[in-house]
């Protein structure tokens, strides 16, 4: 967990340090095309990436890792057409895009892809010492990339950027893959099956992964189409800060679901009043925090209103809650009430989001999804009162 401390920290730096050079038009482009990437990703590797995970590493086959590792990379492959496509969109809504970028953009789509489908594959796996250290040298790459080629000055400072994480996801998937192909054994004849056993275990997945990486990122995709173009890179710059915090209650979640998959826990239970009433003025204190060092740093143009950062709060208080409610609820044995439960988190956050968007602006993204994390808890709570009730 402290190296992944360590990796987050950098994470944040090196966003603080590209925002900074970037200004609002550039960071806002370059946020629209990373968000995007990372929804596509979401949509269409989370499912066979959640049937991966659910597995205990001993029970996955090689067959089926390949199968895996073959998936991602066509995966892959589509994100990245897809993402230059709205990109296209967003030149003609927003503001023109360079022919150089659409090549850029297509390159980072398909390693961000694969990268993030094969970190998955090392976690499934149970390598939880190669993945965080994997993760950490990922930003060291990134940080020492970046700084070279600015330095070069052969390239605009956007490309530049994105350069940096194409090499670094470039080189840790190669160093992933590398990883199985000596740890395993392989069967070319057996991949075309290890493909189909994921995508048919998979069927039950798609809902629950799809909720998870679509929701958390899918208020920035529509605060870049609805809202004018510095809108997005404030709010990314915000949330960034925000999200540093994300790193304790996403762990909280991973080992949850680690001990489930060890049958060390049954039942996960939350933390008690105190410590909610605790996370809850931390959280006021961050908000705050990350307020006056926006101001300090970048100065009062990339300012948002205040109340945003604590609803942004309050937001990220109630997913983690909900998450950690979710991943109960699925050990207890509610896969098909969980898959219900993600339909209406997909429907009723992009509903929420648009409507709120267009209605309150900026402040809309933010209190419609914990508007949506609300009703949702109160629905996992039903059915997980339910399920003990019943046996």
């Amino acid at each position: 967990m402290s190296t992944r401390g360590v990796s987050t920290g950098l994470a944040l730096v090196l966003a603080l340090s590209y925002t900074k050079i970037l200004g609002v038009e550039k960071r806002s482009v370059l946020a629209f095309i990373m968000i995007s990437a990372l929804i596509l990703t979401f949509l269409l590797t989370s499912g066979i990436s959640l049937t991966l995970r659910n597995k205990h590493p001993d029970e996955i086959q090689d067959s089926e890792l390949f199968g895996y590792l073959s998936l991602v990379i066509v995966a892959g492959f589509f994100v990245a057409v897809f993402n230059c496509l709205l990109l296209l969109l967003y030149s003609h809504v927003k503001t023109p895009i360079a022919l150089p970028l659409y090549v850029i953009c297509f390159a980072y789509s398909f390693f961000a892809c694969v990268n993030m489908g094969y970190q998955d594959a090392l976690f499934a796996k149970g390598n939880l010492k190669y993945a965080t250290i994997f993760d950490f040298v990922t930003v060291v790459i990134q940080i020492f990339t970046m700084i070279f080629l600015i330095k070069l000055g052969q390239n605009s400072l956007i490309v530049s950027v994105f350069l940096a994480f194409i090499v670094s996801y470039g080189l840790i998937t190669f160093a992933t893959g590398t990883l199985f192909l000596k740890t395993l054994t392989l069967d070319l004849k057996l991949i075309t099956n290890g493909m189909k056993n994921i995508i048919v275990q998979s069927r039950n997945q798609h809902l629950f992964g799809i909720a998870n990486g679509l929701v958390d990122r899918v208020d920035r995709f529509l605060i870049g189409l609805i809202l004018p173009i510095g809108f997005l890179a404030k709010y990314s710059l915000l949330s960034s800060i925000i999200s540093f915090a994300r790193f304790f209650p996403d762990s909280a979640v991973k080992l949850n679901l680690l001990m489930h998959h060890q049958s060390k826990s049954k039942d996960i239970r939350v933390s008690n009043p105190r410590i909610a009433a605790l996370i809850v003025m931390a959280g006021i204190t961050f908000a705050l925090t990350a307020q006056i060092f926006i101001k300090i740093l970048f100065g009062n143009a990339w300012l948002l209103p205040l109340t945003v950062g604590f609803i942004f709060v309050a937001q990220e208080i109630l997913r983690g809650l909900y998450q950690i409610r979710a991943i109960g609820l699925i050990a207890m044995g509610g896969k098909a009430e969980m898959s219900q439960i993600s339909l209406l988190l997909i429907v009723l956050s992009v509903g929420f989001i648009t409507i709120g968007t267009y209605v309150f602006g900026v402040w809309g993204a933010p209190a419609a999804m914990a508007l949506v994390y609300l009703i949702l808890l109160i629905q996992v709570n039903s059915k997980s009162k339910k399920i003990l009730n019943a046996s």
